[in-house]
């Protein structure tokens, strides 16, 4: 169960960028049109895991996608598709994103941010953040990423019953 709620966690604290981010966009230098790209790229990102919507993250991950976990393993496009339409029993009620950034190079954009997610599953309220860095390259003319990593944070609540 434990593992279950830390993969639901990587899962949904890794994809999560709320509106919050587009706020910062500003702050980081990212108001450039590729910067403005790049946040609406990230806002459907959050959609589609919110959503489970497969179609849009298979369109959003390059095929040679490498995410590299908290935990230390590494898997591809096809395995976090299958990790994201496992757990369909968690419920995302909010997600916070703080000190986000864009870095914009010619054709790459590297993003990261401090998630702070509360989801429920199996009846509890779990709180959680994630420190995540995200690398989006402009490939077949559209943003797709292209590389993700994840750290776990401090906790900032402890699981409650719901």
């Amino acid at each position: 169960m434990f593992r279950k709620t830390l993969l639901l966690t990587f899962v949904i604290g890794t994809i999560s960028i709320s509106t919050l981010a587009q706020g910062n966009a500003k702050k980081n230098g990212a108001d450039s049109q590729k910067g403005i790209e790049i946040m609406g790229v990230i806002a459907k990102w959050a959609d589609a895991v919110r959503d489970r919507d497969m179609k849009v993250l298979d369109h959003l991950f390059a095929e040679d996608l490498i995410i590299t976990t908290y935990e230390g393993t590494v898997r591809g496009k096809k395995e976090e598709l299958e990790a994201l339409t496992a757990f369909r029993d968690a419920t995302l009620r909010s997600v916070v994103n703080e000190d986000v950034g864009i870095k914009l190079y010619t054709n790459i954009a590297v993003v990261t941010a401090l998630t702070k997610m509360t989801f429920v599953m199996v009846g509890k309220e779990n709180v959680v953040a994630l420190r995540y860095t995200s690398v989006f390259a402009k490939l077949d003319g559209r943003w797709q990423m292209v590389a993700l990593q994840t750290a776990r944070a401090a906790l900032i609540q402890a699981t409650k019953s719901n």
